[in-house]
């Protein structure tokens, strides 16, 4: 019998489930290796959420595929989604959206995480790529992003399509469900970078969506697959927010949400923060994200 004095005893450390310091590199089997934003730290988090490892790149990525195991291709038929989360937000905010996929069908669903805060979004971009390049080679992939979580993608779809994409990912695209993008930038990020204590809340990332943002559109692609976008519009009730504009969730207008070449695109009273729970939005993602490879239907919500 094992003692808190003996030898073979290990603890291992449960750790937050999501934060603005750690972003996902690879996910196999719900296991996750993580980079630190600051420095050079490295750990390996289990599908129970407590750390098995901590070290450097190396170290790390020796015990997480001792962990994981080897990937296992179980060919076009399997359908991963991916969720993306928003600025200052983190994986935690994408749960129900998780369970309603995995109920509608999809039954690999990986909420990423990443450092919103502390770090560019090319590096957000970068990760997501590594992410994405570790999964099985022929698996049908599918995204949802929130807000600033779309920019991540589009990006990496961007260097994707830049390096060639020799994983061959763009053409496995099926589906992706934008809430509440900015993909024109955001108007109130460029009125509050004008306060310092702004930039030092949002870091460089939250910078590149207002001041900065004519540096990154031309590194940002349009998706290669059917793509929808819902947007929040609050202006019903007579509630404004007079640094975005008369119609908006309060943080990202409609006109700012809009990209060409959506095949839908949908607009909820709903705030900014709730896109990713409201109940409309939730069931039109499950739709979207199920409907077969072909014409698209129109999936607009009760």
């Amino acid at each position: 019998m094992l003692s808190w004095f003996s030898p073979e005893w290990r603890f291992y450390p449960p750790v937050s489930d999501g934060s603005q310091f750690w972003t996902d590199q690879l996910w196999r089997r719900e296991y996750r290796l993580q980079s630190y934003a600051i420095g050079n730290s490295w750990r390996v988090v289990c599908p129970r959420g407590t750390r098995r490892a901590s070290g450097t790149e190396q170290e790390c990525l020796a015990e997480f595929n001792r962990l994981a195991g080897d990937v296992v291709d179980e060919g076009p038929s399997e359908h991963i989604a991916i969720l993306l989360h928003g600025l200052i937000r983190t994986r935690r905010c994408m749960r129900k959206l998780e369970r309603a996929i995995v109920q509608s069908g999809i039954s690999t669903v990986i909420r990423f995480d990443y450092a919103s805060t502390r770090q560019a979004i090319s590096a957000d971009a970068a990760a997501l790529r590594r992410l994405i390049e570790g999964l099985p080679a022929v698996a049908t992939l599918s995204f949802v992003g929130h807000s600033m979580g779309n920019i991540v993608l589009r990006r990496a779809i961007g260097d994707l399509q830049s390096a060639g994409d020799p994983r061959g990912v763009l053409p496995r695209m099926h589906r992706v469900v934008m809430l509440g993008p900015p993909n024109n930038g955001a108007a109130i990020a460029r009125l509050l970078a004008k306060l310092k204590l702004f930039g030092l809340v949002v870091g460089e990332g939250g910078l590149e969506l207002g001041p900065n943002w004519q540096t990154l559109l031309p590194k940002l692609a349009i998706p290669p697959c059917p793509f929808a976008i819902v947007a929040g519009d609050l202006s019903h009730f007579r509630i404004r927010n007079p640094l975005v504009g008369q119609s908006s969730d309060l943080l990202v207008s409609i006109d700012e949400a809009r990209l060409e070449g959506a095949a839908e695109f949908v607009v909820l009273p709903v705030a900014h923060s709730t896109l990713m729970t409201d109940h409309r939005a939730v069931e039109f993602v499950t739709t979207f994200l199920n409907q077969p490879i072909g014409p698209i239907v129109a999936a607009a919500p009760n």
